[in-house]
């Protein structure tokens, strides 16, 4: 049975190493109702999907199993254009450090990345309230109850939070990794000298911040760029291309820029240089995939329509300063300028953007090592930038991101014999053996990566009571802890909620989550009333 849907594109960074699907549909012309766990087969799933899959089978009694895509951009087209034959668990990390960033963009009606096209009223509302919030005590509070909705609801089913299980060899020193579970790949030192060699791959979209709302373009793009704000290792925000930030309402919000600041190439940056770049990105016609994060400004439904070719909340007041009017109040706005969407582009950008894409000029610590940097299905070589002047200190002499199909066996070879210097997730059959590999050096720490499978809303057998029945079943059937401490030998910890434990106002005890313990007895027994509405023929 094929599911289609309407097409949007999505809004921010899915992580390309975690994607997998999960299909409820009939199978092969029969009767027989089936429920498959697929996954990309270039990402290194099958032990966990398999183990989930036979947990579900054996709870619940049903014809459950793992099912396998080629590659993660098979994947993605058919989530994308609404033409998978199942449902999908996706992983997620985070844009700007704050539990709104995991929720609007999910679970809002319509939201750039709500693949599985769930709408709620009161979670709306309750986001449109946490935006407003003007303290974080309040907002908090907001974010809990939205969260009781999502328990309740279940669009998604959160699975587990990936610690940053990170590895590097013995060939570099200062290895941090940051809130969003990345190498602090800046502060490195490699005493021996040449680049640092990092853990990368083929990114799937043009080098242009509005552009690119993926993992692996995204981290070549953070390190070329440096927005208004920047965000420090443990996620604090702090100014940064911006002199000042203020508003007094909230609503309209007055940015002044740092002077003399200027792009790699000498390009002076400069109000036009982010009002253009920001606009450029709003605009629908444009389809850029970062499109979603400039919907509190003033005239981004207009401009998504393609009723207007600027936003009407950007103002240009002179050559260092612009306003930013928002559709309602903001007290938390700033904070999220450190996302890539909100990155300037110098004036020579529009001249071709297409060949900027290949060869991108940033404001940032870094800047392409040549007009040949990036080299297709191999590498993307990055040098210090001369031009920088920002805070960030680059200990290194340079920055290589080597291309992997997947972060599986090759990648940490190549680390154990020094021919890779960094990865920030090791696989997973290293798991149980790299904290004690004297080959490298081992990191394992809480991260901000969620995972969890989402079930589209109009999936047979999922719409309605019966729907919102069979997911807690499904929940309830599968121990996550289990699976946490056998497969991936402590480097995951069981979800509580839908954002994770890094994340300010992390609370693992909203009323509702106990859905998601592993409760065998109770998901037989919610299936069973599943079937009272709408049998599910084994």
């Amino acid at each position: 049975m094929r599911l289609t849907r309407r097409v949007r594109h999505a809004g921010v960074a899915l992580l390309a190493s975690s994607a997998l699907v999960l299909s409820a549909c009939s199978g092969g012309g029969s009767d027989k109702d089936t429920f498959r766990i697929a996954y990309n087969g270039d990402g290194g799933h099958k032990e966990w999907a398999d183990a989930t899959a036979n947990q579900i089978k054996n709870t619940l009694g049903i014809d459950a199993s793992g099912q396998s895509y080629a590659t993660f951009d098979d994947l993605r087209t058919d989530i994308t254009e609404r033409t998978i034959e199942t449902s999908f668990r996706t992983g997620w990390q985070p844009d700007y450090p704050s539990i709104y960033n995991y929720l609007a963009p999910l679970y809002g009606t319509d939201a750039g990345s709500n693949d599985g096209d769930y709408s709620s009223e009161e979670f709306d509302d309750l986001m449109e309230q946490v935006s407003a919030a003007q303290d974080d005590a309040t907002a908090y509070a907001l974010q809990d109850q939205a969260q009781e909705v999502l328990l309740g609801d279940l669009p998604a089913i959160p699975l587990w939070y990936q610690n940053n299980s990170g590895a590097a060899s013995l060939n570099v020193e200062n290895v941090a990794f940051t809130w969003q579970n990345l190498p602090d790949f800046a502060s490195i030192t490699k005493p021996a000298g040449g680049p640092v060699l990092a853990y990368g791959g083929q990114p799937q979209n043009p080098l242009i911040p509005t552009a690119t709302n993926e993992n692996l373009g995204g981290r070549v793009i953070d390190n070329l760029w440096e927005g208004l704000v920047r965000y420090e290792t443990d996620g604090t925000a702090v100014n940064a291309a911006a002199e000042s930030i203020t508003s007094e309402d909230n609503v309209t919000w007055t940015v002044k820029i740092k002077p003399g600041l200027t792009f790699s190439d000498g390009q002076p940056i400069n109000a036009e240089s982010f009002v253009k770049a920001w606009n450029y990105g709003a605009v629908g016609s444009n389809a850029q995939l970062n499109s979603y994060f400039f919907y509190p400004i003033k005239g981004f439904d207009e401009a998504q329509a393609d009723e207007a070719e600027s936003l009407e909340g950007l103002t240009v007041v002179d050559d260092q300063t612009f306003t930013i009017e928002l559709n309602q109040p903001e007290a938390s706005f700033p904070d999220r300028l450190g996302y890539s969407a909100f990155f300037p582009l110098p004036a020579s950008a529009w001249d071709d953007l297409e060949a900027f894409g290949r060869n991108p000029i940033g404001n940032g610590p870094y800047k392409m090592a040549g007009p040949d940097a990036w080299q297709d299905d191999v590498e993307i070589a990055l040098v210090p930038n001369e031009n920088y002047q920002g805070d960030v200190q680059v200990a290194n002499e340079g920055l290589t991101f080597k291309f992997y199909a997947d972060s599986s066996d090759p990648a940490y070879t190549d680390l154990q014999a020094g021919n890779l210097d960094v990865m920030e997730q090791v696989p997973a059959s290293a798991l149980s053996t790299y904290e004690t590999d004297d080959k490298v050096q081992a990191f394992n720490s809480p991260g901000s990566v969620f995972q969890s499978i989402t079930i589209p809303m109009d999936a047979p057998h999922f719409e309605g009571e019966e729907g919102q029945l069979r997911r807690q079943a499904i929940s309830m059937a599968i121990n996550r802890e289990e699976i946490c401490d056998k497969i991936f030998n402590g480097s995951r910890t069981p979800a509580t909620e839908f954002s994770s434990p890094v994340m300010p106002g992390y609370n693992g005890e909203i009323p509702g989550n106990e859905v998601l313990e592993y409760n065998p007895e109770k998901a037989k027994e919610l299936w069973a009333e599943a079937d009272k509405i709408s049998k599910w023929e084994n």
